[in-house]
């Protein structure tokens, strides 16, 4: 095992160069990119050190995250490129105490293997293990990314973003370590990625700054597991627009489609989705979800302790203009488009498969009840829908068979 030089880094970047990882393991704690770019050999470990002494605060406070602690980051620099055949060990076990468990108010005793699906708890983790802010024409290609502490990479008022062929695999009890993470940016491109996470695979939401749009992003080829929601779009007062998914699978997940927004503040429009295979699974733990396939709902929502303010706006319709075509569902609970006062408009569902399978898990928040998280709100589907639809406007489906865990024909709920 071998300790990595940040200075490499350095010299790199001043010379607008790469720094290569042999095969080895290289251990190291934060080191800033700069413009330089790094190239992972086959049989190449950067392993992060478990010894939060090793790592340092660079002075961005993260909207939610608050102190920003990271393996590599770059601020403010263009063209830099990872790539390769080797390994970044992000060693969030680490940080995590496997012994200790956070169980959910309210539910019922839980079984042995339920108890190993809920978070663990830690005292101190990374916060941005891999972050981007500020910066463009950023490349990730071929490299397999492991056990991250939190999410695994943050991409912040980013632009010209290309993800391709990436692997990877986060532990399924660790909270918040999204596969990747978009907050605020624009032309982004991911393609044939496959990810295992505890947290949200894919999100884009406008979380470290609510006024910057994350927008013009294509998402396809990608095969998805995770504890939580497999895709969401959007996030309390974020602005996301323009967005096309295609092709993918989503595999034993908690929830599978999400898009969300705050009423008044929140928007998430002009959004295209095909060829979709969604396959639910409950978890036990403190996981948003409950088995939906597809959830969309523009609720009241805001969470006090973060750093920013909710923006002054008042939008009227907050999730518009959201077309999905081709869909085959194989699901716990129901799907749900929800709306507050007619906050969700213009949707259309155009051919989907749904079938429901319900196991063990579906007991603990009910059978039919819509997991609206982080709004307040409880929402049950009827036992013989397959969609939930309440407080929208204009929303058309076609096209659709579903049918519950005995074969018997499931309905459209209009409320």
């Amino acid at each position: 095992m071998h300790l990595c030089d940040p200075a490499a880094f350095d010299a790199a970047d001043a010379a607008g160069g790469t720094v290569v990882i042999p095969a080895g393991t290289f251990v190291t704690g934060t080191v800033n990119m700069g413009g330089a770019s790094l190239h992972l050999n086959r049989g190449a470990v950067l392993k992060a050190s478990g010894n939060m002494e090793d790592y340092r605060d660079f002075g961005f406070m993260h909207n939610e995250m608050k102190q920003t602690w990271s393996v590599l980051y770059s601020v403010g620099h263009q063209h830099i490129r990872i790539g390769g055949e080797g390994v970044i060990d992000l060693n969030g076990r680490a940080f995590f105490h496997f012994d200790r468990r956070e169980v959910p108010e309210g539910f019922p005793a839980l079984s042995q293997e339920q108890l190993a699906q809920c978070t663990v708890k830690y005292d101190v983790r990374l916060t941005q293990p891999i972050f981007f802010h500020r910066c463009s024409h950023i490349t990730l290609e071929d490299v397999t990314l492991l056990d991250a502490p939190n999410w695994t990479l943050s991409f912040n008022d980013c632009e010209d973003v290309r993800l391709t062929d990436l692997t990877i695999r986060t532990d399924p009890v660790i909270p918040n370590n999204d596969g990747m993470h978009f907050c605020g940016c624009r032309r982004v491109f991911l393609r044939g990625c496959s990810v295992v996470s505890g947290d949200d695979c894919i999100a884009l939401s406008g979380i470290t700054d609510w006024n910057i749009p994350c927008e013009d992003v294509v998402i396809s080829d990608c095969v998805l597991t995770c504890s939580s929601k497999a895709i969401v779009l959007g996030y309390m007062h974020s602005i996301v627009r323009n967005v096309t998914i295609s092709n993918c699978i989503i595999r034993d997940s908690h929830r599978g489609l999400c898009l969300m927004a705050s009423t008044k503040t929140g928007l998430v429009e002009h959004v295209l989705v095909e060829n979709l295979r969604i396959d639910t699974r409950v978890r036990a733990g403190n996981w948003w979800g409950n088995g939906e396939p597809v959830a969309i709902f523009a609720l009241q929502h805001h969470n006090p302790a973060y750093l920013h303010a909710a923006p002054e706006r008042a939008l009227a319709v907050n999730i518009r203009d959201i077309q999905l075509r081709n869909i085959s569902c194989t699901a716990e609970n129901a799907a749900a488009i929800i709306g507050d006062a007619q906050s969700v408009a213009d949707v259309l569902i155009d051919g989907l498969i749904y079938e429901r399978r319900p196991r063990g898990n579906v007991a603990l928040k009910g059978m039919g009840r819509i997991d609206v998280s982080p709004a307040a709100e409880v929402v049950v589907a009827p036992e013989d829908a397959w969609l939930l639809v309440q407080g929208c406007r204009n929303v058309q489906v076609c096209h659709a068979h579903a049918v519950d865990e005995e074969g018997q024909p499931l309905r459209v709920c209009v409320q």
